[in-house]
């Protein structure tokens, strides 16, 4: 089973995937997690990235400035488009090879919808939760702006077109325990 794991910023994926890992023993694909390795010091994309945007994003080790370079492209839509067309093709191709991998898989991407990568798993799951909790979640876990939070929501799909698009909506704006409790209900469903 191939699970599509999505939902905007602050939902609460890794929460998600965290208990789903820990209770029912699956494999997790983070899309997040990939779009970190294929920029490391020395990588061909890092280089891509310091000729788009500029030295400024690279620190003294070689190493890339994300918040930085986060705040630059979430602010601008074609900046972010840029980046994208960089680092997108890439991500993707490592994904579809590494769920293949495993039975019983989860695939964490904000950008499910997005990028087409719906198209690759067995089930979407759609993680919501207010918006209000969600801007504190960011704010407290990335140590940003509440603009920078919006800045970054406004660049992902609106959560009620993925509510269309999604097979199951986990409402992640209770406890943490609620959320467990759902997800128990809904793995029961598959058995």
């Amino acid at each position: 089973m191939i699970i599509g794991l999505t939902g905007g910023i602050g939902t609460g994926k890794s929460t998600v995937s965290e208990y789903l890992i820990q209770k029912y023993g699956f494999k997790i694909v983070d899309a997040d997690k990939v779009s970190r390795e294929i920029v490391e010091k020395g990588s061909p994309l890092l280089d891509r990235i310091r000729d788009t945007f500029g030295s400024e994003f690279i620190d003294e080790e070689g190493c890339l400035r994300r918040k930085a370079l986060g705040a630059f492209v979430f602010s601008d839509e074609n900046r972010k488009k840029q980046l994208d067309d960089i680092m997108m093709g890439e991500i993707l191709r490592i994904c579809r090879k590494r769920i293949r991998m495993y039975d019983r898989v989860i695939l964490d991407a904000a950008l499910l919808f997005e990028v087409g990568l719906d198209k690759d798993v067995d089930v979407t799951w759609l993680v919501d939760a207010d918006t209000d909790v969600r801007i504190r979640r960011v704010c407290a876990r990335d140590g940003i702006s509440e603009d920078e939070v919006i800045d970054r929501m406004n660049n992902q799909m609106n959560q009620d077109e993925k509510k269309l698009r999604a097979d199951v909506i986990l409402d992640n704006s209770g406890t943490k325990e609620e959320l467990h409790r759902l997800i128990d209900e809904i793995i029961k469903s598959y058995v």
